[in-house]
C-alpha cells in the first residue's frame, strides 16, 4: 500500500476556514426566520393600563389604536396611518386615535383583547423581514393568522 500525502499547510487553513465560515453563514440564516423581540412586558401594561384609564372601548372585534405623541405632527405617519386605516377597516377591524406618551406608534388588539401588534407605523423593512414593509399591506393577514403576536421595538418616528 502507498503511502498517503500529507496535506499541505494552506489546505488545512483553507479547511478551517470554510468550516467557520459555513457555521456563521448557518447561523445567520436561520436568525432571519426569526422575529425580532420586543419587550412584551411592556405593550401588556400599556394595554391594562388603557383598560384602567377606560380608554378601550368593548368591543367583540379587532381593535387598531394609533398612539399619538404630544407635539408629534409627522405628515408620512398620518399618510400610513390613513392608508392603514382603511386596509383594516375594510377587514372588520375598528380604529381609535389616542393621545398618550406611549413608546408605541400603534397597538393592534385581537377579538378577545390581547396584543397582536405594537411598534411604529412605518417599520423598516428589515425588521419584518418582507420586501414591504408597509403595514397596509401585510397587517390585515395577521388578524386573520393565527400568529404569533409581532411586537417590534419602539422608535422615534417623527
Amino acid at each position: 500500500m502507498l503511502p498517503r500525502p500529507a496535506l499541505r499547510p494552506g489546505v488545512i487553513t483553507g479547511l478551517i476556514l470554510l468550516a467557520c465560515w459555513l457555521g456563521w453563514t448557518t447561523t445567520s440564516v436561520a436568525a432571519l426566520g426569526h422575529r425580532p423581540g420586543g419587550d412584551e412586558a411592556a405593550v401588556t401594561a400599556l394595554v391594562d393600563g388603557l383598560r384602567a384609564q377606560g380608554q378601550l372601548p368593548a368591543t367583540a372585534a379587532p381593535l387598531a389604536i394609533r398612539l399619538n405623541t404630544p407635539g408629534c405632527d409627522c405628515v408620512q405617519d398620518e399618510q400610513a396611518w390613513q392608508q392603514l386605516s382603511i386596509a383594516l377597516q375594510a377587514h372588520g377591524t375598528r380604529t381609535l386615535t389616542l393621545t398618550t406618551t406611549a413608546a408605541y406608534d400603534l397597538l393592534v388588539l385581537a377579538t378577545d383583547g390581547h396584543p397582536l401588534y405594537a411598534g411604529p407605523l412605518r417599520p423598516s423593512a428589515l425588521a419584518c423581514g418582507r420586501s414591504d414593509a408597509a403595514l397596509a399591506s401585510w397587517l390585515p393577514a395577521l388578524l386573520t393568522e393565527r400568529s404569533p403576536p409581532l411586537f417590534l421595538p419602539s422608535r422615534c418616528s417623527c
